[in-house]
């Protein structure tokens, strides 16, 4: 294969892998996400980005709970939501790749990784 055919394919794979990347990114900021603690009777919502959306606690939590684990509850709730938007973050990164090469929660992935092993943190 020559240098200009390898080019003109390489751009067509951006182009694609760009225009599904969108798509997917429009798709993800439009979802909410919800964590329950204390069997659902308190329940947080959250935006794509883990912004807290929302809080529902039911009468039940808060005359069975104490305040000390009422707060606890919504703490739970709130991280389970932020936990559920960023592992839709992560699958929707799984799903970015062009052509056949590695997705991009790969790619940083390692840079994550190299970053820890070189700064400890």
């Amino acid at each position: 294969m020559d240098d200009a055919h390898e080019l003109e394919t390489l751009m067509a794979q951006l182009s694609t892998a760009s225009a599904r990347m969108e798509e997917l990114v429009a798709a993800w900021t439009e979802r909410t996400f919800t964590g329950g603690a204390e069997e659902g009777e308190v329940v947080a919502t959250a935006d794509s980005f883990g912004t807290l959306l929302g809080l529902d606690v039911s009468r039940r939590a808060k005359e069975r709970l104490d305040s000390a684990r009422l707060g606890e509850a919504i703490v739970a709730a709130v991280h389970a939501a932020e936990a559920a938007a960023a592992a839709a973050k992560d699958e929707m990164m799984g799903d970015m790749r062009i052509g056949d090469g590695p997705s991009l929660r790969d790619m940083l992935g390692d840079a994550r990784r190299d970053f820890r092993e070189r700064s400890g943190f």
